[in-house]
């Protein structure tokens, strides 16, 4: 009895040392497994930076500058940069043909190429920027946008890491003050880049067949883009004053949450227009010129 008691506890024991290792064993794998996407993705940022020092250096070199000397770019240094980050993203896309565009935003870790497979929908969903297999997938647009024919709604999907890499950092939109330190996302494509305001936020199931998450890429009419932006406005967990009209082009990036069945937490950015970007810009320049001139308007009594 007491050696078959004994065995009994010999073979528990030998289960124990077993599950522990094989849990190592799990937990080596996932490290190495995440900083090898780290790294990876670095290397492709840095090939945006390297072509950004070689163009644009004033751009690259802005986060150098000490705060009571801040570089304020001119629009010239803001077009170079522009330039030069596509420049970048041809070489980004000399690796993977499927690469279409890059989001950033600032201040987060999302700064990475997004990619569409055509041919395999959803094909990043489950492999990485060199098309390996991988819990990490890699940000891409769904195969519904043709970004050659300006789709009004660019749909770009992550994964939500629990290592807050890859889309995670979105959550952080679901508090209004992170919105209001980061609301602009930037996407371009690769011969055009783009700002986009953040203009909702929202969560929602994807089980549901009726919500718009199945119809909104579809909106092509006036009365369905419409019924589309009052949609999201209605859900947004905050008002941010920002709207959209019918030929308004949208991004919309979403990822997992998990307050519903099969959740999706999606930001929507409404796309700042080139035309008014340049104005802005202009009018910074004529400004900057007017009072290195002396010949700015004088300010109001009280103003600082």
């Amino acid at each position: 009895m007491k050696k078959g008691r004994k065995r009994l506890y010999d073979v528990l024991f030998a289960l124990c040392i077993l599950v522990f290792v094989g849990s190592g064993c799990m937990l080596v794998q996932k490290i190495a497994a995440q900083k090898k996407n780290d790294s990876r993705l670095e290397d492709l940022s840095s090939l945006v930076t390297e072509q950004l020092e070689t163009e644009a250096p004033s751009a690259a070199d802005d986060g150098e500058e000490e705060e009571t000397q801040e570089h304020i770019p001119t629009p010239e240094e803001i077009r170079a940069a522009r330039e030069a980050r596509l420049a970048g993203y041809q070489k980004v896309k000399e690796l993977n043909s499927d690469m279409v565009g890059w989001v950033k935003i600032e201040g987060t870790k999302i700064d990475y190429p997004v990619l569409q497979s055509l041919d395999s929908p959803n094909f990043y969903l489950t492999h990485d920027f060199d098309k390996n297999r991988s819990a990490y997938g890699a940000p891409y647009v769904a195969e519904e946008c043709d970004l050659t024919q300006n789709c009004p709604n660019i749909l770009v999907y992550g994964h939500h890491m629990k290592n807050g890499s890859m889309f995670a950092a979105l959550d952080g939109y679901l508090d209004k003050s992170f919105y209001e330190e980061h609301p602009i996302v930037q996407f371009d494509t690769l011969d055009s880049y783009g700002d986009y305001q953040v203009m909702a936020v929202f969560t929602m199931s994807a089980v549901d067949q009726d919500n718009p998450l199945y119809t909104w890429i579809s909106a092509g009419n006036e009365e369905a883009f419409n019924s589309y932006v009052s949609y999201i406005k209605e859900q947004s967990v905050y008002d941010t004053g920002v709207d959209a009209q019918w030929g308004d082009h949208l991004l919309s990036l979403i990822t997992c949450e998990y307050t519903h069945q099969d959740g999706r937490l999606i930001v929507v950015a409404k796309k700042i227009e080139e035309e008014a970007d340049t104005e802005e810009m202009a009018g910074t320049e004529d400004a900057a010129a007017a009072e290195k001139e002396g010949t700015a308007p004088a300010k109001e009594a009280g103003e600082e």
